[in-house]
């Protein structure tokens, strides 16, 4: 474009030129169609008051710039949210999003490479965060500003949950026993060893951008928690469970993080806030009574609680002891709550018999046909993500899986009619 003659003018109106330009020769565009060079002519005349710094003039355009001072590489909305796009519905890689935009601009090898990798990677990190803050709702007004959003509060919560104040009816603690199901919350917990990072990389030269606001934990206080954890020394007195039996030795060499344990709730299959944390060696307890212990922050205390674990019959020994050990941010009294503890309906048939009598969801008096296994179907969707942010540092690699969170909550909602109406259906007649 630029060899065509091609000038694109910033900070003034379409039909009026600055009488005093600053002009850049080789200025680079990414789209949609290829990387482009064109000449970048910005306002720089008295005008230059109203028509901003560089930056901002390139934004009025919807183009991206790579950076905040004097820019000469930009990215234009469109390319940003079309890749935006196919990596949580593709799980599309930057990389080779990149260079199938290299290929369109020459697909032989002939021309001049232009190298603009490390600077679309870096427009990507900053729209995925600008994303979340907005649909957040920071920044529009003086009462929701972004450095003042609390953990958890850009996550996308499940409606169909019952949270009191937004979704209860007034007077709901009082409903009669028989039918206080109603009013229940149902959590399956779960570890994936496919989101794995290797020994690259620090928090130090990548500390993130608002890790703890939506589905992670808060970073410092679990790394600082985490360092004082010793081995795992309770053993499965239950057969064929080797995330017990394997919880400090899941393959982690090599790994600065084996994997990562969460928390949905069981019925909507939606990521719960704050929920997820970061595995250091295996399934060990306290990772997963440090998340089970930041969900419960969030919860009601009046609301009973069904915790559904592949392994709760193990883990569900001494976590009374356990929670009240945790540090003061998650530790919580698990005896001024009611909570039953449940294996999935697929997984309980790898118990032993005791187990299947006593933690069955088919014997749990008000679960209904609730499964607990859809914490397994989130893995499915989130496993290909590994291939991308297993080489990340802990802080991309935090914005990356909160954003593929987000995207799994927000797909759960649009679909939650159907979901539901498909689920009923059965019992109709």
């Amino acid at each position: 474009l630029q060899q065509l003659g091609v000038s694109v003018h910033f900070g003034h109106a379409f039909e009026s030129i600055c009488p005093s330009p600053r002009i850049i020769k080789e200025f680079t565009v990414i789209h949609t169609n290829g990387i482009h060079r064109v000449t970048g002519v910005f306002c720089n005349c008295i005008n230059r008051s109203v028509a901003g710094e560089w930056r901002q003039q390139l934004l009025r355009r919807r183009w991206f710039p790579a950076t905040h001072l004097q820019p000469e590489t930009a990215a234009t909305f469109e390319v940003l949210n079309h890749f935006h796009v196919l990596t949580l519905q593709g799980k599309v890689t930057t990389y080779d999003y990149y260079a199938g935009l290299e290929k369109l601009y020459d697909n032989v090898g002939t021309a001049k490479k232009i190298d603009r990798y490390k600077a679309f990677s870096r427009m990507i990190r900053e729209w995925r965060g600008l994303k979340m803050l907005k649909r957040g709702g920071r920044g529009n007004n003086a009462t929701k500003d972004p450095g003042d959003t609390h953990p958890g509060e850009l996550a996308i919560e499940c409606i169909a949950c019952p949270r009191p104040d937004e979704n209860l009816p007034s007077g709901w603690e009082n409903e009669p026993a028989q039918t206080r199901f109603k009013y229940w919350i149902y959590l399956a917990e779960d570890a994936c060893f496919r989101l794995k990072r290797r020994l690259v990389s620090s928090i130090e030269a990548d500390p993130g951008i608002g890790t703890g606001s939506a589905y992670f934990v808060e970073d410092t206080a679990f790394r600082k928690y985490i360092t004082h954890c010793n081995n795992q020394t309770e053993m499965s007195t239950c057969t064929g469970l080797s995330a017990v039996d394997h919880a400090n030795t899941k393959f982690s060499r090599g790994y600065a993080t084996t994997g990562v344990g969460l928390a949905v709730c069981a019925r909507h299959e939606l990521v719960q806030k704050n929920g997820v944390v970061d595995l250091q060696k295996g399934e060990r307890y306290c990772n997963m009574d440090y998340s089970f212990g930041s969900i419960l922050k969030g919860i009601d205390p009046r609301i009973t609680i069904v915790q559904s674990y592949d392994i709760a019959c193990q883990w569900s020994k001494n976590l009374y002891q356990r929670m009240k050990d945790l540090p003061s941010q998650v530790a919580v009294s698990l005896s001024e709550r009611q909570i039953y503890f449940a294996i999935p309906k697929l997984h309980i048939h790898g118990h032993n018999l005791s187990c299947q009598l006593s933690f069955s969801l088919n014997w749990l008096w008000g679960v209904g046909r609730t499964d607990g296994e859809g914490v397994e179907r989130n893995w499915a969707h989130m496993g290909p993500v590994a291939t991308s942010t297993r080489d990340m540092g802990p802080g991309n690699r935090h914005e990356v899986l909160d954003d593929h969170f987000g995207h799994w909550n927000w797909r759960a909602i649009c679909r939650l009619g159907t979901c539901l109406f498909f689920h009923l259906t059965p019992f109709k007649y």
